[in-house]
């Protein structure tokens, strides 16, 4: 069973923005956090390891763009949101600029780049290649016992976290009916497209080229 996805958020692995330093503190080691911030705005650790997810633009700007409406009474137009997305006028800038923040340090002993969309096509692979970043020990006890690695890609799946996991909204009061974010909505790459106009995907791919050009990021995207 999973604990309460508040609960994961909030106090297992403290969402770094939202639960402040002092929640850090307290924790015991070893300590897991997250956060959204660029490289160079959260203090680094040698003895530490980093792990950074990235997802491709047209995909990220739907996802985010679903997950702010969620939290909203009145939710912005897709139109308007583009726009901040595009501009980068939006919490945690420009997003080319902030997988590049991290890609730069791609080959650092202690960080670890996991592209989602090659988490999707292969999470077996994939999970076995975080679980040796995180600990040989972490990755032998997957590789010797098949049944524990099942469980991890079940649990881990979209559909699974989809069905079983909810998040309560943060503007719930206490005491009256508890509301939830719709935090796993689809998951599905490329299905940012289908949403994006002609206009609106031909502009994110030319600033593609503009920020990506001479990166090995550009051959990954484009």
């Amino acid at each position: 069973m999973y604990p309460d996805f508040d609960d994961c958020l909030y106090k297992y692995t403290p969402y770094l923005e939202a639960a402040g330093i002092s929640v850090l503190d307290k924790m015991e080691k070893p300590r897991m956090y997250k956060h959204h911030c660029p490289y160079n705005m959260v203090q680094k650790n040698n003895k530490a390891k980093y792990l950074y997810t990235y997802r491709r633009p047209e995909d990220t700007v739907v996802s985010y763009y679903h997950f702010l409406s969620s939290l909203e009474s009145s939710p912005p137009e897709f139109d308007d949101f583009f726009e901040k997305f595009y501009s980068g006028n939006i919490g945690y800038g420009n997003y080319f600029d902030h997988v590049l923040s991290f890609y730069a340090h791609k080959n650092d002993e202690n960080m670890l780049l996991v592209s989602y969309e090659k988490l999707q096509r292969n999470r077996r692979d994939e999970i076995l290649r975080i679980a040796k970043f995180l600990g040989e020990e972490y990755y032998q006890s997957l590789v010797e016992d098949e049944a524990l690695l099942e469980q991890i890609l079940e649990r881990t799946s979209f559909d699974y976290m989809k069905k079983n996991l909810s998040l309560t909204h943060p503007k719930s009061e206490k005491g009256a009916e508890r509301k939830t974010i719709n935090f796993f909505r689809k998951g599905v790459v490329g299905d940012g497209k289908k949403t994006l106009s002609p206009d609106q995907q031909e502009r994110l791919k030319n600033m593609a080229i503009q920020k990506l050009q001479g990166s090995e990021l550009y051959d990954e995207w484009m």
